[in-house]
């Protein structure tokens, strides 16, 4: 029976960052995640709120469809634009990344 392994060594943050770049970066990434859930929530209201005028109002198509069209598309490259790591700018995964591809920096904590 093979011996039950320990927790995986996970990466940390750069050798080279001194605890205030860390403070910093953790406190940066959190403020971006907060604009992150409260952008998605804006983008959500606003959809229903333009289908349910449209809807309600029985306006024609022609005019609100678009409009949900830009919508959705503005809350995407809103996602795109500030989903970016705060230490070095590259994209930030969205599912199951644990660390920036550009830096390393650890993403979780």
């Amino acid at each position: 029976m093979t011996p039950p392994r320990g927790r995986m060594t996970e990466p940390g943050f750069p050798e080279d960052w001194t605890d205030e770049r860390r403070r910093g970066f953790r406190e940066a990434l959190r403020t971006r995640r907060e604009r992150q859930v409260r952008g998605g929530q804006a983008v959500g209201l606003a959809l229903v709120g333009i289908v349910a005028a449209g809807v309600l109002l029985r306006l024609p198509e022609t005019w609100w469809v678009p409009a949900v069209g830009a919508v959705a598309l503005g809350g995407l490259v809103f996602r795109m634009v500030n989903w970016k790591c705060p230490a070095c700018g590259e994209r930030l995964p969205t599912r199951g990344g644990r660390m920036c591809r550009g830096c390393g920096a650890p993403l979780d904590g």
